[in-house]
């Protein structure tokens, strides 16, 4: 087991699950091999797929602004394709153990924690890839100190947009990046335009929206 410091990216699809039960299995497997083949170009070079996991990724980076870099080329090759959820995601710099070709410790399982956080098409991170993504030019805000499932002490975090509201339309339900259009359905709720990809989308979302926008 060797212990050195590298910045860890956990990187999600939104809603997959709600998107497997309203689209398929064959749908979402597909889903997730254009996701990862995705990481793979990106990531290669620049560090390396760690693990899948379900419909997440673990990536090792050797530094915050190269994590930033990735996960922006990745969000950027996605957005290229149809039918693709949003990307979340959490990135964190610190020790890790090696433990063959996984990486374990606290720094591994606050990322994943940083990743349950992020809403869709946004990062949660700590501070150093904060400043990188600052440096890049991207919108981060922070967050102040806070409470992580697991940790003892709150913990100071920042969300990275990876993308501008009117580039990040997804269905609240199933998550599904959408293109809105004059037949794409819709709803209004609370005076706010909700887009969905399918009229079964629409109507789980009327029988409860605060399940999904929670």
């Amino acid at each position: 087991m060797t212990d050195v410091e590298r910045t860890v990216v956990f990187l999600d699809l939104t809603r997959f699950t709600a998107l497997t039960d309203i689209h398929g299995d064959e749908t979402a497997a597909d889903i997730i091999d254009r996701f990862v083949a995705a990481v793979q170009t990106e990531v290669d070079g620049r560090g390396r797929l760690v693990k899948t996991l379900g419909d997440g990724v673990l990536l090792d980076i050797s530094d915050p602004a190269v994590a930033i870099e990735v996960a922006d080329r990745i969000n950027h090759r996605l957005h290229r394709e149809t039918g693709m959820p949003e990307v979340t995601g959490g990135i964190t710099t610190g020790t890790v153990i090696e433990r063959g070709r996984d990486i374990l410790g606290t720094t591994v399982n606050l990322a994943a924690r940083l990743a349950d956080l992020a809403p869709a098409g946004e990062l949660r991170t700590t501070e150093q890839a904060a400043r990188a993504a600052a440096s890049a030019g991207w919108r981060v805000e922070p967050l102040g100190p806070t409470d992580i499932r697991g940790f003892h002490e709150s913990i100071s975090i920042f969300a990275v947009r990876l993308c501008h509201p009117e580039d990040c339309t997804t269905d609240p339900v199933c998550g599904m990046r959408l293109t809105p259009g004059d037949d794409t359905p819709q709803i209004d709720h609370d005076g706010v335009a909700r887009w969905f990809c399918s009229a079964p989308c629409l109507e789980r979302f009327r029988s409860a929206p605060g399940r999904y926008l929670a």
